[in-house]
């Protein structure tokens, strides 16, 4: 009978080879995701730098006032900036990451805020409610210390006045801790930026289970794969080996090839080695062999002993001796062995090649191929 598939799976070598790389794998990807450290990442994303007033030409007649001062005149403009602030890091921000003695900010350098800034927009109700402009001058602004969670932003609003000739900047300041630096970047230069874990779990907890189970499909139709790409691979081996076995045993001097010894030869071929040597066994001694046959004979009448046998065909390690019934009628239908009135009578000739056979298999050290599994259960019927 054909090896089991998965017990033969786990034996070849190029299979422990696949198992021990995908173990490496696995193994080296879970301490990563367990050794990887939550980063905290704050950042200024400058979504919005506009123009409130853009003189593309000298109109003489042309004044523009801003609080009673002629910004033509004083060559100063007006410049809003829509800043986004994002906890872009895998760890939330807790009110213990702030430092109460520099709170988080906004500076404007080279300009000045002119009005209060504007929060235009939050991730979620909670900022909403609790964050705050709490120190307000002209060229800074602090916000009130609130929980900023994974993904979680706000976005403020400035109108700064400025010189026209020089283009203010925003800079950050305060403290967050596991931070070293807080950046301020812009939105345009971030918008395909994307951090390994977003990559990896972007998406709904839908998406998260489809992707999950799709990569669970993926990867036990890998292992099937390799699973029987082994199997094709040792089975190929295990027939060449076989074939080449015979070949040298019918080169042997001491044998003599006849057409009926090709029966114990086929049963090699078919990896039945162990019924070999059961036959081997059997055939030692013909008024044995005969006593035997009638002993087993009867018990396969009785009930218990058909259910001994069938608790064999379940379990590779319990032996029944309906295992030498079945392999006598198989000597029969190879012509190792003559069955008249119910009598056995040795055929010689195939017993010789059978002896010289199986002993050149051990001698060729095969025994360690032979396989463990048990013979396949038949019906027998009484003759």
């Amino acid at each position: 009978m054909e090896d089991n598939i998965f017990r033969r799976f786990f034996e070849s070598f190029a299979s422990r080879t696949a198992l021990a790389l995908l173990g490496l794998l696995g193994t080296g990807i879970t301490i990563y995701a367990f050794l990887q450290e939550k980063k905290v990442d704050l950042r200024y994303e400058v979504i919005a730098n506009t123009n409130v007033l853009d003189f593309n030409a000298d109109i003489n007649k042309l004044e523009v006032y801003y609080d009673s001062t002629n910004l033509k005149q004083t060559k100063e403009n007006l410049r809003i900036y829509t800043v986004k602030v994002i906890n872009n890091g895998d760890q939330n921000i807790i009110n213990e990451f702030y430092d109460k003695n520099e709170p988080l900010g906004i500076k404007i350098s080279a300009g000045k805020i002119i009005e209060i800034p504007q929060i235009i927009q939050t991730s979620n109700e909670y900022i909403k409610r609790n964050l705050k402009v709490i120190d307000y001058n002209k060229d800074k602004i602090s916000f009130s210390q609130v929980i900023v969670e994974s993904g979680e932003y706000f976005i403020i609003k400035l109108l700064v006045l400025h010189n026209k000739e020089i283009t203010p900047n925003i800079i950050s300041f305060g403290k967050i801790a596991g931070q070293k630096n807080i950046d301020v970047v812009n939105a345009i230069d971030v918008k395909d930026e994307a951090s390994f874990l977003s990559k990896t779990y972007l998406g709904n907890i839908w998406i998260q289970l489809l992707r999950l189970l799709s990569y669970f499909i993926i990867s036990v139709l890998i292992i099937l794969f390799i699973v029987f790409i082994s199997e094709r691979i040792d089975t190929y081996r295990d027939k060449k080996r076989r074939l080449r076995m015979i070949s040298e045993f019918k080169n042997l001097k001491l044998y003599q090839y006849t057409k009926m010894d090709d029966a114990i030869f086929d049963r090699y071929k078919l990896k039945n080695d162990r019924i070999l040597e059961t036959m081997q066994s059997l055939i030692e001694d013909e008024k044995k062999l005969n006593e035997a046959y009638k002993e087993l004979f009867e018990k396969s009448k009785n009930k218990e002993f058909n259910k001994l046998n069938r608790l064999a065909n379940n379990d590779i390690t319990y032996y029944s001796s309906k295992d030498d019934f079945y392999v006598i009628h198989e000597m029969i239908s190879d012509g190792i062995v003559f069955k008249e009135n119910n009598h056995l009578t040795i055929n010689q000739s195939m017993r010789d090649t059978l002896n010289k056979f199986v002993n050149f298999l051990n001698e060729k050290n095969e025994s360690k191929y032979f396989s463990s599994e048990k013979n396949i259960h038949f019906e027998i019927s009484d003759e």
